[in-house]
């Protein structure tokens, strides 16, 4: 909400600068977020008045006017296509100054003496998106007469600095001239004087009498309207259009601009129809039927749904309730009769059909808010009233309505003592009782107890927190005191285990030579379905775009952009990984599953050393060596294991493992498809994905420390022939089972595939290691220990080679 000072002088006197003013309005809750000063950089801007338009003899978009400037009569070439004789424009003489540091020199311009400048309102700092259509590429003209010579400035209203209010959603009171007008009055005193509206009201003539119903009073609890017959469409008022224009909204006519700047002095959205094209003699107010269509303004089919709420001619949507109005119906430069609506919409409905059809504006972002009651009729008579004065309009008989419209204010009951205790404070009931009394909270004091009146203006107060929070913000924030916490015990600020996990784990994989890569969480529909069983994703329903539609439901798609990103700035070499959640749907209005994963990407080579000319490529040993070193620093080893799996589709159907936590699968390591690479511009290519959440809920016990052994370490090497759809890892697994004590270590240090090997089998050769700590081992005790270790790998099916 942009409030402008000049107009809040008009409801309530305030001599304070600006910066005072938006200081205190800060202070007081409402965060004033900019202040936009129309004076900054100007000077020497008068009033012109232009006696005579003549073409520039050497240029055709050129003319020569003749301008009075009160003190003179100066030559000025202008090339504005809108300049006439006989008008009131915007002049800086010679030697003044634009906004931008630009300054006004005399000139000539082909030949012809220029001495001074005819302005535009964007050379005045004005958006161009604010402007009215009619000055959009030309000068600006004034719609009355005005004295000549006269500061343009405050000719113009813009002597003037306007307040950009930064509002919370429960400040909806903001939102108005005369909400601003009332958080003034809390914080600086004085009375609020709201504009009149002395219309007068004309029968009807005989003419058909108009009717409005409400079908459903949830939808529509009240509709008001009134009619104003011979209504000429033109230009609003100078001073009009530049209030609506500070306010950051363009003018079009006189007509709508008075629904907009009404909407603006009350918070009331209004809405105007061209009563002769409503198409009949009846309004009438429903929740629309599902998948009823009707053309807004802006030329679009909308297809409803039945919690929408439209305004019909008792046939066919003529508006949408609150968002839009409908095509066929709206004010035109031939419209001569208007019917205003002030009413009352269901919140909820508003907020529902505004976020579905992306259709935000002014009048909806304050009606699914909820306006204030007591505005409803005021802002009904001032719009009429306003047709009345400024487009010639004859107010015909009284408010036509249906509904009701409960104009009661609630009540609320609090103690001093209640907001005392929570203040830290020892108000008097006087002080409670003053500090409301300058929101206009009317209060009524009986004993301890304080009966406070709420007008509707002020609907977001509701319990007696509010009614706290609202006498700390006028007494003063600044007078709050200031106290250190009780507390009987001290406790260390220390990280959790899962943070101290997360820390472990970044580190682990930096220490390796990976760099933490932090992406969106919203992914293409494409991308939401690779690198995963899922092939749904949770869609936004209004994405920015298609690139960011979906929530991921992978690491890796991501992660293969940063890699194919950094490929194509010729970086070959690149090893990266990103912790972050991905989302698994649970069905459309349910919140979707977060789990934590860590994700990462390998390709080019690792550990180069260009001395020596080694390096380690991006395969899938070493994906899998890196996620095996982050399970070791986690000490959850024992618990992992590895099962060959095709993956998906984008994944190599044979370097590619399923990484399994007990029995649960949490993840898979491998190399991408040749195709997939191929199809990124990538070359071999290596990616680990691990849902982390259950490695970071494992309780790590106590870590015990053994001594070195001095006694040494004896190894046996088995060369074991197996089917070649036989793990390692089950041979290990065997080993492990069957040696009952000694064993140390054991590790696959060979596979052989070829000759002297039969068809479908493979040699595996593996090494034990054996130690007794507490003294040295014989041959018979090893003896002892490793036969049944080959029993056992025979009996599963290996045979000794």
């Amino acid at each position: 909400m942009r409030v402008s000072k000049e107009w809040l002088n008009e409801w309530i006197p305030v001599d304070v600068s600006i910066d005072e003013l938006a200081e205190r309005i800060t202070r007081g809750g409402i965060e004033v977020d900019d202040v936009i000063d129309y004076t900054e950089g100007i000077k020497n801007l008068v009033v012109g008045y232009v006696e005579s338009v003549e073409q520039h003899p050497e240029a055709d978009r050129l003319k020569i006017c003749q301008v009075n400037t009160g003190e003179e009569t100066n030559q000025i070439v202008c090339g504005a296509p809108n300049v006439k004789a006989d008008s009131y424009v915007i002049v800086s003489r010679v030697g003044g100054r634009l906004p931008g540091g630009i300054k006004i020199k005399r000139a000539k311009l082909r030949g012809e003496v220029s001495e001074g400048m005819i302005c535009s309102l964007e050379e005045l700092g004005i958006p161009e998106d604010y402007i009215p259509k009619e000055y959009q590429n030309g000068i600006f003209m004034f719609n009355e007469a005005k004295n000549i010579g006269t500061d343009a400035l405050s000719a113009l209203y813009l002597d003037d600095q306007v307040m950009d209010f930064d509002l919370t959603p429960n400040r909806k009171d903001a939102l108005s001239m005369a909400g601003a007008a009332y958080e003034t009055r809390a914080l600086f005193g004085g009375e609020v004087t709201r504009p009149k509206s002395p219309l007068t009201e004309h029968e009807d003539n005989g003419s058909a009498a108009f009717s409005i119903r409400n079908e459903d009073a949830d939808a529509v609890p009240y509709y008001g309207a009134r009619i104003v017959r011979d209504v000429e469409i033109k230009p609003a008022p100078t001073w009009m259009q530049v209030r609506l224009i500070k306010a950051g909204i363009r003018p079009i006519n006189n007509v709508v601009d008075i629904s907009n700047y009404v909407l603006l002095e009350f918070g009331q959205p209004l809405h105007m129809f061209d009563r002769d094209k409503i198409g009949s003699d009846e309004i009438v107010t429903r929740f629309a039927g599902q998948d009823e269509e009707m053309t807004t303004l802006d030329d679009k089919i909308r297809k409803l749904n039945d919690s929408d709420i439209v305004i019909t001619n008792g046939r066919e949507p003529i508006a949408l309730a609150g968002v839009m109005g409908g095509d066929f119906s709206e004010v035109t430069e031939s419209t001569t009769t208007v019917l205003i609506e002030s009413a009352l919409f269901n919140p909820v409905s508003i907020r529902k059909t505004s976020n579905r059809l992306n259709l935000r504006s002014e009048a909806s972002a304050r009606f699914e808010k909820g306006v204030s009651h007591e505005f409803v009729l005021e802002a009904l008579d001032r719009a009429a009233y306003l047709l009345e004065k400024y487009a010639g309009g004859r107010v015909t008989g009284s408010v036509i309505s249906d509904g009701e419209l409960n104009l009661e204010n609630s009540r609320i009951s609090v103690t001093g003592s209640f907001i005392n205790n929570r203040l830290g404070m020892d108000l008097s009931t006087e002080e409670i009782v003053g500090s409301l009394s300058k929101l206009g909270l009317e209060t009524e004091v009986r004993g301890e107890t304080l009966n406070i009146s709420i007008p509707s203006r002020r609907d977001d107060l509701k319990i007696r927190e509010d009614i706290t929070e609202e006498v700390a913000r006028i007494y003063g924030y600044d007078a709050l005191p200031s106290s250190l916490p009780e507390y009987t015990s001290i406790t260390p600020g220390k990280l959790t285990d899962e943070q101290k996990k997360v820390r472990i784990i970044r580190h682990q994989l930096e220490s390796l030579g990976l760099t933490q890569a932090i992406n969106y969480a919203l992914t293409s529909r494409e991308k939401s379905k690779q690198f995963t069983e899922r092939t749904e994703g949770l869609e936004l329903l209004m994405p920015m775009s298609e690139d960011h539609a979906v929530l991921r439901n992978s690491m890796i798609p991501h992660l293969i952009d940063n890699a194919v990103y950094n490929v194509n700035r010729q970086q070959k070499d690149v090893q990266l990984y990103e912790m972050g959640r991905v989302f698994v749907s649970r069905g459309e209005g349910n919140q979707p599953e977060e789990i934590e994963m860590l994700g990462g990407v390998l390709t080019g080579e690792m550990n180069r050393t260009e001395w020596l000319g080694t390096s380690v490529p991006a395969d899938f040993y070493a994906a899998k060596g890196i996620v095996d070193s982050i399970f070791e620093k986690l000490g959850v080893t024992d618990n992992i294991s590895y099962r060959q799996s095709e993956g998906f589709r984008e994944m190599h159907p044979g370097r590619t493992a399923d990484i399994y936590f007990g029995e649960e699968k949490i993840g898979f390591a491998g190399e991408i498809h040749p195709k997939f690479a191929e199809d990124n511009d990538l070359n071999r290519t290596a990616v680990f994905e691990i849902s982390i959440d259950q490695l970071l809920s494992v309780k790590n016990g106590i870590i015990v420390y053994e001594q070195l052994s001095k006694y040494p370490t004896i190894t046996r090497d088995i060369a074991l022939v197996v089917e070649q759809s036989v793990t390692a890892d089950a041979l290990m697994n065997t080993i492990r089972k069957a040696a009952k004590k000694y064993l140390e270590d054991v590790f696959v240090f060979d596979v052989y595939e070829g000759e002297n090997v039969a068809d479908g089998m493979k040699s595996v050769a593996i090494r034990l290691t054996y130690l007794n700590r507490e003294q040295t081992l014989t041959d018979e005790e090893i003896e002892a220990v490793h036969s049944p270790v080959l029993e056992a790998l025979e009996q599963d099916g290996a045979s000794i080679r």
